[in-house]
């Protein structure tokens, strides 16, 4: 991710920019062969949505999808795009997009401008734009955009867009803190207590006593598929090598070994090194006063702790870095004076240098000999990076034009592995022992992304040390099992959903003698219904509002409703139905609660500020004009849910 975006991601208005816009282009994949044909109503073919002046493509809308599941995937990661459309990722990820085209239309429009600098010193950021020695390099980001599938007009309007929200944004959001009206209410609301009672009535008390007909079973496993479908399995073939497959063949001779010898005399011939202490004076006359003390028996220390200036040490340092760090004529006099003597005040880049020669460190020259194992590492790394940067590129060459994995691995002395069918979790539900290989960790991700008949990729499993090259040998998408395979499943859920039925019936006859006056611990005990539990249940709302704590349903439902009335609510899961009963609401009070206030009011005024800026937004976008072509958004829906037969 690019620093300056991670930093806006991270800061108060993180949660609206995470929610707004659809992430960096540097993950963002073609979708494939949903791009489809056709007129897409006023707007010119192949778009999907105008903002302004500015177009939004289908392809660009393709690759936002894409991006937006592998981001879902993290959590979820059987998730199909089918399901994810259906959940309203198709619309999200275009309000998203429009969203980023509107903040741009704007910022254009009312004179703010992201230079062509400024994205190249973005486009500097991205890791995959890093050459070996960690610098930018302008050839590994092109190879980083081919490898992503994007070209760099399209990197470049990514940040572009980003940038214009950085400058926009933030000040948008910037505002007044939460009056303190708003602040002891909602404060006190947090506080506030209730108490009901709950009946569970579970669907096992009314389960059927008859086994379903094949016809009923037929058409409820018919309805109810989503619930029994495997998801997609792929079987991969892979090919693991590390940096030791090219070590032989980087080894160097004992003529290469030779030759950087002689190439590098400098570095292997005698040398010395001078330990010295130094301070700087603003004139020659003060250096020579310095000298003349010094060489009248004072410490250098002490003359310049009169002076008020203080000695630096350094120890080892040769001439050519003293001349880098200084002047030639500092370097002469050190490296002309004697041990423990005052070398002669020189000028140096800050003014009149004082340097006293504490040591003098002779370094004997060093044989081919004995340079010869140092020497050796030295060309073994070198040659190592180089060949398998080459290596690398060359695998990633013979894909694109076409090779297989096997082809591939042949040429290079690897062998090919092919795992069984696996889940996107690495299970094999064939063989509930089956334990992938932990390197498989990284290359199921990969390789769920890749198309089932595209090209073999090579990835890395440690960067700069392992890699591994593979491809999709066989797969089986996403589809419920014949009904005899799993019929006695299915039985169980009709079974259960059956119960349901009932089980609700029961649940609404009990709220309806609780409404009655009835006391609900007395209606559930004169239904005599089997396995029904009762429970007393109280809490805070702060109870169902604390992170990583999700409430039970039945204690939210409690805060939904009015005292004294009764409700019914779904167990998932065709589990049974709850009867909730609120009895009683105590009113909080957080007048005194000052760490309470304090937290409600920065919640407050944070939840302020992302309004302000969704405002702004909505704004933006009423002010350039949007034009959706709901026809081709529709049919990209289709298409993409498998609704069109195809």
């Amino acid at each position: 991710m690019i620093s300056s975006i991670r930093s806006l991601i991270n800061s108060k208005f993180g949660a609206l920019f995470a929610l707004i816009f659809v992430g960096l282009i540097a993950i963002a994949f073609a979708l494939g062969d949903v791009s489809g044909s056709g007129n897409f109503g006023a707007l010119s073919g192949g778009n999907v949505a105008r903002v302004g002046d500015k177009n939004i493509t289908l392809s660009e809308l393709n690759d936002a999808l894409e991006n937006q599941l592998r981001a879902e995937r993290q959590n979820t990661p059987t998730l199909d795009m089918s399901q994810f459309v259906d959940g309203g990722g198709l619309d999200s990820t275009l309000e998203q997009l429009i969203n980023r085209y509107a903040i741009t239309v704007f910022g254009e429009e009312y004179g703010m401008a992201v230079s062509k600098r400024l994205v190249d010193s973005e486009i500097r950021k991205i890791p995959g734009a890093m050459g070996l020695d960690g610098k930018f390099s302008a050839e590994a980001f092109r190879a980083f955009a081919q490898q992503i599938g994007v070209s760099e007009k399209a990197i470049r309007d990514d940040i572009t867009q980003n940038l214009f929200a950085q400058q926009i944004l933030p000040a948008a959001a910037s505002g007044p803190a939460a009056p303190d009206g708003m602040v002891l209410p909602y404060a006190s609301l947090m506080l506030e207590q209730r108490t009901g009672q709950i009946a569970s009535i579970p669907a096992t008390a009314f389960l059927p006593t008859r086994a379903p007909n094949e016809a009923v079973l037929a058409k409820f496993y018919g309805a109810n598929a989503v619930k029994f479908t495997i998801p997609e399995k792929r079987a991969i073939s892979y090919a693991i090598f590390g940096r030791d497959i090219i070590t032989q063949r980087a080894k160097p001779t004992e003529a290469d070994i030779a030759a950087y010898y002689k190439a590098n005399a400098a570095q292997f011939a005698a040398s010395q090194t001078r330990n010295i202490s130094q301070m700087i004076v603003p004139t020659e006359a003060a250096a020579k006063s310095v000298v003349a003390q010094v060489n009248a028996g004072k410490s250098l220390s002490a003359v310049a702790g009169e002076l008020g200036l203080s000695v630096t040490t350094s120890a080892n340092v040769t001439k050519d870095s003293l001349t880098s760090s200084t002047t030639p004529a500092v370097a002469n006099a050190v490296f002309a004076a004697a041990q423990g003597s005052v070398a002669k005040p020189a000028r140096g880049k800050l003014g009149w240098t004082v340097a006293r020669v504490d040591a003098i460190n002779n370094v004997a020259a060093k044989s081919l000999a004995a340079a010869r194992a140092d020497i050796e590492k030295t060309l073994l790394k070198t040659r190592s990076e180089e060949m398998l940067t080459e290596m690398t590129a060359e695998i990633e060459d013979a894909f694109a034009d076409g090779a297989t994995i096997s082809d591939v691995a042949k040429q290079n002395g690897l062998k090919v592995n092919t795992s069984p069918k696996l889940l996107a979790t690495g299970q094999d539900i064939s063989n509930p022992n089956y334990k992938p290989i932990p390197e498989m960790e990284a290359m199921l991700p990969a390789a769920f992304q890749m198309e089932t008949s595209g090209e073999a990729q090579l990835i890395e499993l440690v960067p700069g040390e392992k890699f591994a090259m593979i491809a999709v040998a066989d797969f089986e998408e996403a589809a419920p099992p014949p009904l005899d395979d799993v019929r006695s499943i299915v039985q169980q859920q009709w079974a259960l959903s059956e119960g349901a039925k009932s089980a609700r019936a029961a649940a609404d006859a009990l709220r309806k003698a609780v409404d009655a006056g009835q006391p609900l611990q007395a209606a559930l005990a004169a239904a005599g219904i089997k396995g029904a539990q009762f429970e007393r249940l109280n809490g805070t709302r702060a109870d169902i509002s604390s992170a990583g704590k999700p409430a039970p349903p039945p204690l939210s439902m409690m805060f939904a409703m009015k005292k004294g009335t009764a409700k019914i609510l779904s167990a998932s899961g065709d589990r049974g139905w709850y009867v909730v009963h609120l009895t009683d609401v105590i009113k909080g009070d957080a007048g005194g609660n000052a760490p309470m206030l304090m937290a409600r009011k920065q919640e407050l005024t944070g939840i302020l500020q992302q309004e302000y800026a969704a405002q702004m937004i909505v704004s933006a976008g009423k002010n350039a004009g949007i034009e959706k072509n709901e026809g081709g958004i529709e049919e990209l829906r289709t298409r993409l849910t498998n609704r069109d037969g195809n």
